[in-house]
């Protein structure tokens, strides 16, 4: 039996609190998880994990065990971490997920040129809106905005955004320009259907704080296609300034309400909160803090 190797699986195991999830995550077979966990099972003389059709649980010689193996396995990555120091050449598969909008217009650049530095790191992005479990889906990093929620793990801030309500000169042509968010009411509002509160904007000025139900005849889940449909005179948008930007200078959008502030927030590089921690994953998290918070 490969000792170090059965550790790693028990730590996955233990981690996921599932076998299955486990051989999908370290890409090896259920059956052989199950190997690995009754040899060392058989070879310390203990019990491990207690384990039925349903789910398992550890046993207190399961958590002490546990302790032990991560101790050994992160001496091991730190000292391979320093080889690594020394030859340049980080290696391995890391799995990203990114929201869609933020990855495409400011991730896809910043990801080139880490792939360009570390050519031995094999990055697999999952481009979605879609909130990902960091342990059950095998997931290294995840990059997130917004309210994160109560999953356990560890969030380090990459930089601010904040939302803007805009429509095209075509649509208040046709529609007229709303004096007060209130006027939405009366207008088509394009609701972007992934957010918390799908259809009630926020408004926020040194008088009043309110919110204002819309709705219009145009939904949807991304938040790059709502901008389109702005910017072709189809509504009014709610949306981050990563998106509505380079409309609002070319005057393809104009901005609304700039007396009020509606929703601000940060995006984090999010990874689950255990004591072992890959150094590719550490290089990419200092690789986006670095591009980040300090554009060029």
């Amino acid at each position: 039996m490969d000792k170090l190797q059965a550790m790693k699986v028990f730590c996955r195991v233990y981690e996921a609190e599932s076998f299955k999830l486990a051989s999908e995550s370290l890409d090896i077979s259920r059956p052989m998880v199950t190997r690995y966990i009754n040899a060392l099972e058989e070879d310390l003389g203990a019990k491990l994990l207690h384990r039925n059709t349903r789910n398992i649980s550890v046993t207190h010689a399961g958590k002490l065990y546990y302790q032990h193996c991560v101790n050994i396995l992160e001496a091991i990555e730190e000292a391979e971490g320093e080889l690594g120091d020394l030859t340049h050449q980080p290696k391995g598969r890391l799995r990203l997920s990114v929201p869609m909008d933020f990855g495409l217009t400011h991730m896809v650049p910043i990801l080139s040129e880490f792939s360009e530095l570390y050519p031995e790191i094999t990055l697999e992005v999952d481009f979605s809106d879609k909130r990902v479990d960091l342990t059950e889906s095998g997931i290294d990093l995840a990059v997130r905005g917004g309210d994160l929620g109560g999953d356990h793990f560890i969030a380090r801030p990459l930089c601010s955004m904040r939302g803007y309500v805009c429509a095209s000169p075509k649509y208040l042509a046709r529609k007229g320009i709303p004096s007060h968010p209130r006027d939405l009411k009366q207008h088509d509002c394009l609701v972007y259907t992934n957010a918390p509160y799908a259809g009630k904007w926020s408004f926020k000025s040194a008088e009043e704080e309110f919110e204002v139900n819309v709705k219009g005849s145009l939904l949807g889940n991304n938040g790059g296609a709502l901008t389109r449909l702005a910017v072709a005179g189809s509504g009014i948008i709610m949306q981050p300034d990563f998106l509505v930007e380079r409309y609002l200078e070319s005057g393809e959008l104009l901005s609304l309400f700039d007396e009020y502030e509606t929703f601000t927030g940060q995006f984090y590089a999010v990874y689950a909160e255990r004591k072992l921690q890959p150094k590719k994953v550490r290089l990419l998290i200092d690789f986006l803090v670095q591009k980040l918070q300090s554009p060029a």
